[in-house]
């Protein structure tokens, strides 16, 4: 139970470092903002439960007045080391979050909010977050 709330507030934190660094850096990116996390599926979890998480957090941003936000989920591939063959690996995933004009505004967290994290908590792990701008034209459409 402990290392799922320590999990949580993780993800969370996560979650609101990247929000809050979007708002501010929103201002001084040319571009637009992108947030790229690598995640971990939970060995007790799966891919399924993860995608769920993502479904919940893309209905949150759009019923939040975020609707111009793209929120998707690729998976990684990895290169064996005995065979050299390219193989996903199952149990790791990225996630992009393109943030559109209207992210500029803080999110308020709410019961959903709280939900869609809980989701991640309880699916993956974040190994890496990033939070990068790239040119307009380069941004999927409808984001800028």
């Amino acid at each position: 139970m402990r290392l799922l709330m320590v999990s949580a507030v993780a993800i969370f934190l996560a979650q609101s470092s990247i929000s809050l660094h979007a708002q501010t850096s929103q201002q001084n990116c040319a571009g637009v903002l992108v947030a790229i996390r690598i995640s971990d599926i939970r060995p007790d979890s799966n891919v399924q439960k993860f995608l769920a998480a993502v479904e919940a957090q893309k209905s949150w941003y759009a019923s939040h007045g975020y609707k111009d936000d793209k929120i998707f989920v690729s998976q990684i591939i990895v290169r064996t080391t005995d065979t050299k063959n390219f193989t996903f690996t199952g149990q790791q995933v990225m996630t992009y979050h393109y943030y559109s004009q209207a992210s500029s505004k803080s999110p308020v967290h709410d019961a959903a909010w709280d939900a869609f994290v809980k989701m991640f908590a309880d699916s993956s792990v974040i190994k890496e977050s990033i939070l990068n701008c790239i040119p307009k034209d380069m941004a999927p459409a409808g984001v800028h």
